[in-house]
């Protein structure tokens, strides 16, 4: 999978002598806030729609616009991870994508990111969630991966967050099963600082334990 394979089909491009207003009315049409610009197949700039709003004269055709010197890309054989990146840094709602001689070769919509990442990021898989905090020198793969399979769950998918300047992070982890009090309570003895749990469905003989004692303490 590289960037090339998330490029929407048939989505609009400008080109130099459209004007800023028609700009504007493709990127409401869309619900983008951001077009190519393209002269022949070469990447010229990305436009965004501040600009044009902030533009004196939008019914003038784009190549006499002072702003177009904005030309965030990725290439096309570069993993979708850098496409996401490019989209976080620069707030942009589509992503221009080019080969090695800066041609166009489409662009990747915020919506196809997010369906990679549902894809491809365990997100429709089921089972539960939790997070580790702790020391960035701490931090072992290979370790919370065996402590999981110790308990007989499978790691989905897991990922890393700086939290502070201070070296400490937050691991995210998603595992195939719902009941995790046993894999929860592992990690506590290991000494990890589990700070959430999602999706947790408690043992029956808990649910069950729980429910003697609540109709004990009603018929006291």
């Amino acid at each position: 999978m590289n960037a090339k394979n998330l490029i929407s089909p048939e989505f609009p491009v400008l080109s130099l002598d459209d004007s800023g207003e028609k700009a504007l009315r493709i990127m409401s049409e869309y619900r983008v806030f951001h077009l190519p610009l393209i002269q022949r197949d070469n990447y010229i700039a990305l436009i965004s729609e501040d600009d044009l709003l902030d533009w004196d004269t939008p019914e003038e055709p784009l190549s006499l616009a002072e702003f177009v010197n904005f030309r965030p890309a990725v290439f096309e054989h570069r993993h979708p991870f850098d496409a996401i990146k490019m989209a976080k840094e620069f707030n942009l709602s589509v992503i221009p994508v080019v080969d090695q001689h800066n041609h166009f070769s489409g662009v990747i919509t915020a919506d196809g990111l997010f369906g990679y990442l549902a894809d491809n990021n365990g997100i429709k898989a089921d089972g539960s969630i939790f997070t580790l905090e702790m020391e960035s020198r701490n931090y072992s793969l290979s370790e919370i991966a065996r402590i999981c399979e110790s308990n007989d769950i499978s790691i989905i998918s897991l990922t890393v967050q700086n939290k502070n300047e201070q070296g400490i992070i937050v691991v995210t982890i998603k595992v195939n099963q719902n009941d995790i009090q046993s894999l929860i309570a592992t990690f506590q003895r290991f000494n990890y600082n589990v700070t959430e749990i999602f999706g947790t469905e408690p043992r029956k003989e808990q649910v069950q334990y729980n429910y003697d004692m609540l109709m004990h303490y009603i018929n006291l």
